[in-house]
């Protein structure tokens, strides 16, 4: 459970809440401060207040999107607006809280955001798997332009690399989109993210050093 608030009393009280509540608590006075310290390991979800000085709490979650960092957001604030409610959950946030709130509130919207966690992270390993299978449907020429693709390659480099005319290339790449179900170049590398750590992934294919 992460909590970002620029009030220390707040930060603390809030903290001492949801630590009595049995809840693992990592406390920040900043959204800074919590996207520098890189810790984002653990599975959990973000309380953030919506009003703070250097950036405010709607401003951090397209930060936090940017950074990739998927977490269930619960908004909170000591002004009641229901506009602002509305924006923060069209922007993503799952649930709002209005200061002060009770604690059987505040523990009710974490259980809420836990359980979108945990039905994200299994659809996420859903997608993973699947790609992994379509990935593993390539041929061995077709992951080699897969992989170049990833790194950023040119279409003329990936020719050279692997020793093959332009128009050739064009034909490999286009089996690749086809097979995988996607339609850019962009896509081939954020479907590379979620297979790269799966344990069935193999990076088969690439050409030797010396081609």
């Amino acid at each position: 459970m992460y909590i970002i608030d620029d009030d220390p009393d707040v930060l603390d009280s809030i903290s001492y809440l949801l630590r009595t509540s049995g809840y693992k608590v990592k406390p920040f006075n900043s959204v800074f401060s919590f996207l520098e310290s890189n810790d984002f390991n653990t599975p959990g979800c973000v309380l953030i207040d919506l009003i703070m000085p250097e950036i405010s709490g709607i401003e951090a979650m397209l930060l936090f999107d940017k950074r990739q960092i998927r977490f269930p957001v619960i908004m909170m604030s000591a002004y009641g607006d229901i506009e602002k409610a509305v924006l923060a959950v069209k922007q993503g946030a799952c649930e709002y809280l209005e200061k002060p709130f009770a604690k059987d509130k505040c523990v009710q919207a974490v259980e809420t955001a836990r359980a979108i966690w945990n039905e994200n992270s299994q659809e996420t390993a859903d997608n993973s798997m699947k790609y992994l299978q379509l990935y593993d449907g390539l041929t061995r020429r077709e992951k080699q332009v897969f992989h170049l693709i990833a790194e950023g390659h040119s279409g003329k480099q990936i020719a050279n690399s692997m020793s093959i005319s332009y128009r050739t290339m064009e034909k490999h790449k286009a089996h690749v989109l086809t097979k995988l179900g996607v339609s850019s170049t962009t896509d081939i590398v954020h479907i590379l993210y979620k297979i790269k750590d799966m344990p069935g992934y193999r990076k088969t294919g690439m050409p030797d050093a010396s081609q």
